[in-house]
Order: structure tokens, then C-alpha cells, then sequence
């Protein structure tokens, strides 16, 4: 074990004894620091936070902090970070809002400079936060999830897996798996056609999302239906996630950028652009 001169450990901490921690660290009583872990200048593990193996902690990190809330609990849950997970510097992690709950991070996730995880969200496999991102809390982001700089997720939204979201983009629905949302608008571009193909997927798999995606996206079909033909359509593979998304959101699901099918879009000047046309156009218009 590697501790600093300067680094304050708690006698009532576990901590592997493979564990570095660096200058000015704190880890506080009953977190848990599994084998390997890097804890770097200024880092703070907080009570109830317990690391995974190999996990890296950058300068400044605080794990564990008590929940952003006008009314926070007195007694809080915890927060689990997978292994081999690296959180850059001064990200925070947050501890659920009950003492039964948990805010979980999975294995093998980058979370970059300043990303904030707010209380009880659950945070799947191999995702990215960039710079910057900031969940609320209840947010669910699905494994392989990519989300860009600055990105702002609203409470209890969900992002499905293998999505992509721009930066800078404001989220207050659920975006389906999948998917590719632009940073503009935070709408729905298309298929993440390069994290399918970087997870290894299967050509006829990555085909089948395709089908389902015009489905969805491109027959105008009502929301009922729509779950009801993906279901009849694709009773197993991917596309199969995409009811089941559907079938169990609550809060509505980001839509797609480009118009629905046979929708008209008609732009009128305004009414002092018109001159003398003005109010017999205000007439006909009743």
C-alpha cells in the first residue's frame, strides 16, 4: 500500500493494500477501495462509496458527496463504482437519497473533467461522459452510452444503450437505444451507426435496427401501434429493446429532427412586412 505523508485515511476505511493514494486525499469511514485503485492529489472517497477494482480516481474527484436536495436525508444511501472505471478530475458522484438506495456507475466507464452524477442514478457498462455532463438525479443511462461535452440530462430521464448525444445538448425526455441525437436540439438524427458498428454487432443485427428505426421514425404509425408492429415484427434480436423502451417510459421520447411523414410546414411574413396586404390578409384569417 501506497499512502502519502499528507493523505488522511480512516481507521474505519477498507482499503486493499494494493491501493495508491496520493497527496491530500481523504477517504473517509466505511468506504471500501478495492484492489488497485489509483487515488490521485486531492481526490475524496466519502462514507458509503465503495470502488471496484483498478478504478482510477483524477485530482479533485469527490465520491460519495450527500445528495444536491432543499431537503437531503440524514441518513443517505450509497454510491458503487465498477472496476477499471476512470473518473477524471473533479467529477462528483452522489449517494442516493435513501439509505436502501444507490448510485452505481458501471464497469469500465470514462468520466471526464467536471462530469457531475447526481443522486440515484444508475449508470451502465462502458459509457462515456464528457467533459462537463451533468445528470440529474434518477437518470438511467444504458452500457455503451455515449454522451457529448456539456450535455444536460433532466431528472429521471432515460438514455438507452449504445446511444450518442451531442454536446451541449438539454435532454428532458427519454432518448431510445441506439439512437444518434444532435447537440443543436437534442433531437434524434438517426441510427448511432458507429457505436453499432464499434460493439461488434452483427451485420444482419445492425440491418434488423434499421428496419426497426424506419418503423418507428418513417410509417406515422400511432404510439400504440408502432410498439404493438415493432413487437410483431421483431420478436427477438436488438430491435427487440426498442418496445420495451417504449412500453415502460414515462416522461415522453425525444423525436426526430426531420418532419413527419406528410406534414406541411407553411411560413407567412409577419403582418407589418405585408405593407397594404396586411388587413386583408387579418381579414381571412377571421
Amino acid at each position: 500500500m501506497k499512502i502519502h505523508s499528507t493523505a488522511v485515511v480512516s481507521p474505519r476505511a477498507t482499503v486493499h493494500s494494493s491501493v495508491e493514494i496520493g497527496p491530500f486525499a481523504v477517504v473517509e469511514a466505511e468506504a471500501v477501495i478495492g484492489q488497485g485503485c489509483h487515488l490521485a492529489a486531492r481526490s475524496s472517497v466519502k462514507s458509503h462509496t465503495v470502488l471496484g477494482r483498478d478504478v482510477v480516481v483524477g485530482e479533485g474527484a469527490v465520491l460519495g458527496g450527500m445528495p444536491q436536495h432543499i431537503s437531503p436525508p440524514e441518513d443517505a444511501g450509497r454510491v458503487v463504482i465498477g472496476e477499471r472505471t476512470v473518473i477524471r478530475e473533479n467529477v462528483t458522484v452522489h449517494r442516493a437519497m435513501s439509505c436502501q438506495g444507490e448510485t452505481r456507475i458501471g464497469a469500465d466507464c470514462l468520466l471526464m473533467v467536471g462530469a457531475h452524477v447526481a443522486h440515484d442514478c444508475t449508470v451502465g457498462n462502458r459509457v462515456i461522459l464528457t467533459n462537463n455532463v451533468l445528470l440529474g438525479g434518477h437518470v438511467q443511462v444504458g452500457d455503451r452510452a455515449v454522451l457529448g461535452g456539456a450535455v444536460a440530462v433532466h431528472q429521471h430521464c432515460r438514455i438507452g444503450r449504445l446511444a450518442m448525444i451531442g454536446g451541449c445538448a438539454r435532454i428532458v425526455q427519454d432518448v431510445p437505444p441506439f439512437v444518434l441525437a444532435d447537440g443543436e436540439g437534442g433531437m434524434i438524427v438517426g441510427l448511432n451507426r458507429i457505436g453499432i458498428r464499434r460493439c461488434g454487432m452483427d451485420p444482419a443485427d445492425a440491418a434488423q435496427l434499421k428496419a426497426a428505426y424506419r418503423l418507428i421514425y418513417r410509417q406515422g404509425l400511432p404510439f400504440d401501434e408502432m410498439i404493438a408492429a415493432l413487437e410483431q415484427a421483431f420478436p427477438s434480436g436488438p430491435a427487440l429493446e426498442f418496445a420495451a423502451f417504449f412500453k415502460s417510459g414515462k416522461r415522453g421520447f425525444v423525436q426526430e429532427r426531420r418532419c413527419p411523414p406528410k406534414a406541411a410546414i407553411r411560413l407567412h411574413p409577419a403582418p407589418e412586412d405585408l405593407g397594404d396586404e396586411a388587413p386583408a390578409l387579418k381579414r381571412l384569417a377571421g
